[in-house]
Parts: C-alpha cells; structure tokens; sequence
C-alpha cells in the first residue's frame, strides 16, 4: 500500500506540471478540441509480456505501469492524440499476440485506463512487430509518427529493433521513438536505446515508479517540443542539390531517399571512396567542382550514375529510377473478402539462372505492402500460415500496380480431449498436420505443427490427416479444409493419466530420490518380455497413456518392484508401488 501512495504522490507532482504548462495554453485559445489534421499524433506502445508480473517494492511492474498512466493522463494535453498496442497479453509462447487495442484520436481517461485496466501479462515480448504495427497504424511514410514504447525487457522474437529503427527513419516522413525500459538490466539497454538513438528520439530507464513517471512526463514533454525551424538555403552554394522521380514525366519524390556519393575513380577491384551519405527528398552535398558517381535508394529501386559539379554553383541533379509501385491485396477465395493479418511477401525477379532459382528483389510482412519496384517484370510469393501462391507482376515506370493473391486458404482449429464428453485439454498435446495422401510406403509428409492448446491451422484447402500426440496416446484423424472457411474438429485420444508413486510401505510417505520408472504394457510377448511404453527419473510422475493395461515398474538402487494397474479413456488414477527395503 505504501509504495502504491508513493507511486500516486509522484504522478500527481508530474502530473500537475504538465497541467500548469497546458493551462497557459488554455487561456490564450479558444477551449475547442484540435482538428485531428492539427493535432499531433502518438503510438504508445506497452508491455503486456509475462516478466510484467515481476514486483518492484511489493508492486507488480503492470500495476505500477497503470498507476503512472493513469496519474499522467490527468494532465493530458489535448493538442496529442493517443493511440495504444500491447503485446503479449493474450497467448502465451507466440510472437504474433500484438494489438491495436486503441485507435489514434482525443484522450479519454477513462476509455484509455480501461483497455489498460484490462491487460493481462503472459506471453512473448515482439518489440519490433509491435512498433512496426504502431508506425503503419500513424502512417509513418505518408505522415509524422510518434512511437513511445514502454518495455521491461528485449526482443524475445528472433527480430533487431536496432535495424528495424534505421528501416523506419529511412521510409518515414518524420518517425520518432522513444523509449522508457522498465526496471531494465544495465547489460540489456543498449538493445532498446538504439530504436531512440536511430529515429532521433530520447531513452530513459526507470528503475521503480518515481523513475517511470519522470520518463513518461519527459517523453510527452519530448513529444510537444516544437519541430526545428529549417535553416535557409544558402543560395548558390558550391555543390550539387539532389532530387529524385519515378519517371521523367513524374512529379519529384517527397520522402524515403537515401543518397551515397562516390568519387568518379574506381579502384582496381571495382570500388570506389565514399564522400558522403544522406536522407531526405532534397540534400545538398558541398563538393568541389569534378566529377562524381552517386547511388540513391527508394523502397527495393536502385539507382547509379555519374554526374558533374559545376565550379561556383549550386549544381541540380535529378535522378530518374525509371521505377513504379506494386500493391498487393491478399484473399482467401477469388473474389472474397480481403485477408486482415498473417501475411508474408517476398518478390523475385521474374529471370531464373541457370539451376531455375530466381534473386530475391524485396520481402515484407505488412498485410498489403506497396513496394517501389524498377520497371520490370516480378513473380511475388505470397505466404498466409502453410498458404502460398506465385503472382506475376509486371511493374511500369511511374504507375501504380495492384494485384490480388489469392491464397485458397482455409482454417483449420483442433481441440483434443481424454474421453468423449470430457472439458478439452489444455496442455501437454502436440499437434501435426500431415498430407491426406501417403507416399509409396506409406509415410505422409508434415504440413505443419503446434504446441499451442487450441492451434488454428492456415493451410490450402484441401484433404489432411491430423496426428495429436496426449503423452503416449497418439490419434490420426482425416480432416478436410474448404477454401476460405473454418473447419473446427475434436480429436477423442481415448488417453487417461496415472500418477506413479513409490513407498517402503504399503500407504506410507512417497519416495522421491533415486527413484527410476519403467511403465509396460501388461500383455507379454511370446519370450516373455513386455514392450516398455514410457519411462522417468522423477519422484512422481504423471504418464499420460492410451487406455488399456499396464505394468508399472519402480527401482529405487539395486531394490525393484511393479504394479498392474488398468486405464479406460478419461481416467486419472493414481498406482501406489511398494518396494521391500529389506
């Protein structure tokens, strides 16, 4: 309770002076919300992984993150929108539970603290899909975009924010982010700081709630800080001035150019010097008077060529990438509705070398991603889950090309169960999808597969076998998936669980060291060996088994001994094995 009347106190101090500053504000505008056009526009993005439960003075990081939030919206100012994404605070083990919980718009307290309120820790931490998802929700490439995260930990998600924070200052207009890691290790910052370091942004680490609430009220205050004012042009300056088309007849390039200027001379194994690297539609580079050879990059176009900087003189150079856009829309059936998420594209020149394969051009993981192409022509793999399909495309300079794929995919959602009529199991099952024809001898190809509860299966429509394995109980059942549908289908495992327990005598206290289990299967072979079925090191182990009879076989040292016990579908009993000491 004590920390809880610290945590408040401090927020309500924090929380004051922002209210002070927006008072002023008040006063000299007339008391109406800002347009949304006027408006500046924020991503928080906030940590709903499973570490969140972890205490700092008592208090666990996910309450203390809400009391925070909640003492730092009183003060809220209106001129900042708010939108909110959480990760990991759906599903346990999956690097795909990230949420749009809270579209951009005017600040409710009470509408935002709810969809907090409702976050419930458990799962991975996606830092880099999450703060992807809150850039394309502000629009990045087309507008300025704010992103605050808040995380107690780094990517868990075989993903670099470092590489993802370069990706979105290169294509953004005008991205930002800021980052607060909570109760963070030393060693661990550098792998969050740089997602701020790369955008422009400002890190902090907060260490309990007094060090979080100055964070958060230094990163709004960051947020409002006005944007610099640009230094004139110094007209005529000794140099040249980049500028950038798709086409001849196209109208310049606003954003997301990236220039690199080399001298004219290359070396004997092909290189040259770099001079200079820079962003932005339109750089100015100060050079002498020579010549030159520069590249330029936008989305996968790529261009180099030589120019000529003019003696006393702002030189102009405009490079034409003689370069158009593509646009893919995903779809489960032909003609359907348009696929919402789980999407994966990669781009391939449409030439094959001489053993077929063809060079990869561009990849993206956005549902429907607009690549900037050279004019040509493509074949684009589009994934959704086990889906896929190859479209060819054809890019012109300067137009737009939109293309569908159709994936024909189908979803398939599998429960298990012990018994008939009994609640599904919710753990220790494993699930695998396998072709519905067999080769020559008789073995299916695996489509796919899951450790998840109650998995949901994207794959093409067609015929499967699913095989769930409960322990040692192992069901195959056929399925078949309808193109654009959900096929949901139980698996009965006629399985049950037994509970081994070793003792010196009959009812007294379990043994737990030392103890080595075999269990058998009742029925022996014709030289009078029993297949062994399953076996364990621990105390008391849980077996789970297809019904049926059972041998199960203790040793404790060089002493052993066995019971016979009996299993039908859905129990879960308990065998008790006695070993004589003496």
């Amino acid at each position: 309770m004590l920390s809880h009347l610290k945590l408040l106190a401090s927020a309500g101090l924090a929380t004051a002076t922002i209210q002070l500053a927006g008072a002023q504000e008040t006063e000299a505008t007339a008391q109406t919300e800002p347009s949304a056009q006027d408006a500046q526009s924020v991503m928080m993005v906030l940590d709903g992984s499973g570490s969140m439960w972890g205490q700092i003075d008592g208090v666990t990081k996910i309450e203390i993150a809400r009391d925070v939030i909640g003492g730092l919206l009183d003060g809220w100012d209106t001129n900042v929108h708010l939108g909110l994404v959480a990760y990991g605070h759906r599903e346990k083990g999956v690097c795909s539970d990230i949420e749009t919980v809270m579209d951009v718009g005017p600040v409710s307290k009470d509408a935002v603290m709810a969809k907090i309120n409702a976050i419930n820790p458990k799962g991975k931490t996606p830092i880099s899909a999450s703060v992807r998802q809150a850039a394309d929700a502000l629009k990045y490439t087309e507008e300025k975009a704010t992103v605050i995260l808040v995380s107690d930990g780094i990517e868990t998600c075989e993903a670099d924010p470092c590489a993802l924070a370069s990706e979105l200052e290169e294509n953004g207009v005008d991205f930002t982010a800021h980052v607060i890691g909570f109760d963070v290790a030393e060693t661990d910052r550098a792998k969050l700081s740089c997602l701020a370091e790369n955008t422009g942004g400002k890190f902090f680490s907060a260490a309990n709630a007094g060090e979080l609430t100055t964070a958060l009220v230094e990163t709004v205050e960051a947020v409002k800080e006005p944007e610099p004012k640009p230094e004139p042009e110094v007209a005529e300056e000794q140099g040249v001035k980049f500028s950038a088309k798709l086409c001849e007849s196209c109208d310049n390039i606003e954003a997301g150019l990236y220039w690199e200027v080399f001298e004219s001379e290359q070396s004997l194994d092909g290189k040259r010097k770099r001079l200079e690297a820079k962003g932005g539609a339109a750089p100015f580079v100060t050079l002498a008077a020579g010549e030159y050879y520069m590249t330029v990059k936008h989305g996968d176009a790529k261009l180099g060529e030589a120019f000529v900087v003019e003696p006393n003189k702002t030189t102009q150079h405009v490079a034409v990438f003689d370069a158009g856009n593509l646009r893919l829309s995903p779809v489960a059936t032909e003609g359907g509705e348009k696929l919402t998420e789980k999407m994966y594209y990669r781009v391939y020149d449409a030439k094959t070398d001489l053993a077929g394969k063809r060079n990869q051009i561009a990849a993206s993981g956005s549902v429907e991603p607009l690549f900037t192409l050279t004019a040509g022509e493509y074949v684009v793999e589009a994934s959704h889950g086990k889906a896929k399909i190859e479209v060819p495309v054809t890019v012109a300079a300067g137009e737009l090309t939109d293309a569908t794929a159709n994936l024909n995919v189908g979803y398939l959602k599998v429960l298990t169960t012990m018994a008939d009529g009994m609640e599904p199991l919710d753990d220790d099952v494993y699930y695998r999808v396998l072709s519905g024809k067999a080769d020559l001898s008789g073995k299916r190809e695996q489509i796919d597969a899951s450790g998840s509860d109650a998995p949901l299966f994207r794959l093409p429509a067609g015929a499967y076998v699913i095989k769930t394995q409960h322990g040692k109980a192992v069901v195959e059942q056929p399925v078949t998936v309808s193109a654009g549908s959900l096929t949901e289908t139980l698996v009965v495992q006629n399985s049950a669980r037994v509970k081994t327990t070793v003792t010196y005598s009959a009812g007294g206290p379990a043994v737990d060291d030392g103890v080595y289990w075999r269990v058998f299967e009742a029925e022996e072979s014709l030289d009078g060996k029993r297949k062994q079925v399953d076996a364990s090191g621990a105390g008391e182990p849980v077996f789970a088994l297809p019904a049926g009879d059972y041998v199960a076989h203790a040793k404790i040292g060089a002493a052993e001994a066995e019971t016979a016990f009996t299993l039908a579908p859905g129990d879960e009993k308990a065998v008790e094995v006695v070993i004589n000491k003496e």
